[in-house]
């Protein structure tokens, strides 16, 4: 016996077979950015929702355009560290989204998509939309609340189990609607066509779903309630923007000039909560940057792990912070060893054991965000700190410090030289001496230039801590022999090439070249004839050509050691008038 199934029933099985509601079924996932872990960061999830099987490809198209947009509108560019974008692929049975041209500002009529591109088309709200009942995953529809653009997903159990099964821990949601009509909704999950307007629309919506800020165009008596961006307030000194009047087109302007709507007010004039066109104003920018800063923390990682007592024992010197920075970045780091400031604005320090008092320790950073996006008070209170707990049991020495290239360098005669400190630990004080018993240092700090060295001359450095001296090291630096500049030069004009002829009056020597140069030490070359120009001489370069035009009346020439790169003293040549 045949059992001829309905298709009420068969759009059943569908459902069950398909849908994670009722059974576990897992999506691809796309990493669009990924900063190395989803606790600390927002997760922004994006869903397809009217994307067949085969137009998971268009989907991924989508989600990327919209994730390149969204991080090109501040504040979102400058804080774009502080996100992970997952795209998850869930087909739908149908393509698009349900149509019923119910509302009143609905246009009826049709219109022929032949005639347009494919994909994101540019219709703008007068275009009449076909009637139409996909079915697809998140049962998104057109004319929610009397509203013809308003696109609100339907199946919200759905969205929910989908969520949960992939990305339990999102932030935000942005849904991606496959019709190119215009439309779009907030609420718990910001929602858009893929229409020309809908990156516009979504990162709109996320203004709602994600930091609660209300819409500067006038919606309705239903939506007039206070908000960041929105008041009933009209004195410039009370309202909730107060600290941002006067500054970037800030102030107190009206909803409308009669009615409900005069009796609200909005920050800013043009600003992406009133206009899609435009940015977001600098209230709002404030608050997306708050919002950000109350779900994530930029301390993401430590090294070593913060959880865990460290023995002053173990070999562990180095402290390091992995941080979601913004872009430019504007984060304060303090590095605090029991309290007292050793050093700021590095993401990494070296700890000298010797620094460690008798029993237990305490090095704490503190991170604080010092952008100039927020003036609210209450921003101060978001400081993030890290507590590094070490325990020492005996008194230690400070140990030498060490050079960062051997206890041995070179420079040239009368050069100059860097002594640096390896791994140099922040909070000491190191003081240079040029003999071991001198007890009054010629400088201090990890990197000191010593200049005009004539001879080889050895230092010797300690490191210095409350009073406390470790032992001195010593770094001796060879100085080079010293390249004597050129004897003489020869200055003739030739009259068959029409060209000043320099030549040096030393014998060629393969360990040298020479280096012409004006007074102000800028480089001469030599004239090229064939493209008119001076070009960088060959060999070893002793002899100089210029052009009779030249108006130089002198130059220099430098000796230069081929090996060392030394330099002598340079000789002034003077040029006679042919």
């Amino acid at each position: 016996m045949k059992i001829k199934l309905q298709p009420l029933f068969l759009s059943f099985l569908f459902s069950f077979f398909f849908f994670p509601g009722c059974f576990a079924q897992r999506y691809a996932i796309d990493t669009l950015q990924y900063q190395g872990t989803d606790q600390k960061v927002v997760n922004l999830v994006i869903l397809g929702d009217g994307y067949t099987q085969a137009q998971l490809t268009d989907f991924e198209e989508d989600a990327k355009r919209f994730t390149d947009y969204f991080f090109q509108t501040e504040p979102f560019r400058q804080y774009s560290n502080y996100f992970n974008v997952f795209a998850i692929k869930t087909p739908s049975p149908e393509s698009g989204a349900t149509h019923a041209c119910s509302a009143s500002d609905c246009v009826h009529g049709h219109t022929d998509l032949s005639e347009y591109p494919v994909r994101f088309n540019k219709f703008t709200k007068k275009y009449p939309v076909p009637v139409a009942s996909p079915n697809t995953i998140f049962g998104s529809s057109f004319d929610n609340g009397g509203l013809h653009r308003l696109v609100v997903p339907q199946k919200y159990r759905i969205i929910d189990q989908v969520l949960k099964d992939h990305i339990p821990n999102y932030t935000q949601v942005v849904i991606l609607v496959n019709s190119p009509f215009y439309g779009g909704s907030g609420g718990k999950y910001a929602t858009a066509t893929v229409n020309f307007m809908s990156n516009d629309i979504a990162v709109h919506e996320i203004g709602h779903s994600f930091s609660i800020l209300a819409d500067e165009y006038w919606a309705g008596n239903q939506y007039a309630i206070e908000g960041p961006n929105r008041s009933q307030e009209s004195d410039p000194t009370k309202v909730p923007w107060k600290h941002w009047v006067g500054m970037q087109g800030i102030g107190v302007y009206a909803y409308g000039g009669t009615g409900s709507k005069s009796t609200w007010f909005r920050p800013h004039e043009f600003c992406k909560m009133q206009y899609l066109v435009a940015p977001f104003c600098a209230v709002c920018q404030e608050v997306f940057v708050e919002t950000i800063h109350q779900k994530t923390n930029p301390i993401v990682a430590t090294l070593p792990v913060a959880s865990k007592l460290i023995d002053a024992d173990s070999s562990m010197s180095v402290f390091t912070l992995k941080l979601l920075k913004p872009s430019p970045n504007t984060l304060d780091v303090k590095w605090y060893l029991n309290d007292l400031l050793i050093d700021q604005n590095i993401d990494s320090i070296y700890l000298n054991v010797g620094m460690l008092q008798l029993g237990h320790n305490q090095l704490k950073a503190i991170v604080k965000d010092t952008t100039s996006l927020v003036r609210i008070d209450s921003h101060h209170a978001h400081q993030y700190e890290t507590v590094w707990s070490i325990t020492n049991n005996k008194d230690r020495e400070l140990s030498t410090p060490l050079s960062n290239w051997g206890d041995t360098l070179e420079t040239c005669f009368n050069g100059g030289q860097v002594l640096n400190i390896k791994q140099a630990s922040r909070g000491l004080t190191y003081n240079w001496y040029r003999e071991n018993q001198l007890e009054t240092p010629f400088a201090s700090g990890a990197n000191v230039s010593v200049n005009e060295v004539k001879e080889s001359t050895s230092y010797f450095v300690e490191s210095v801590w409350k009073g406390k001296k470790s032992p001195r090291s010593k770094v001796l630096v060879k100085v080079f022999d010293k390249v004597e500049k050129p004897k003489g030069a020869k200055v003739k004009f030739d009259k068959k090439l029409g060209k000043i002829r320099i030549t040096l009056e030393e014998k060629s020597d393969d360990r040298y070249n020479y280096l012409w140069c004006n007074e102000d030490g800028t480089l001469l070359y030599e004239w090229d004839d064939f493209n008119g120009e001076y070009v960088r001489p060959k060999g070893s370069n002793n002899q100089f050509i210029l052009n009779k035009s030249n108006t130089k009346s002198k130059v220099y020439v430098l000796k230069v050691n081929k090996l060392t790169t030394c330099r002598s003293e340079r000789l002034e040549i003077i040029i006679p008038k042919f």
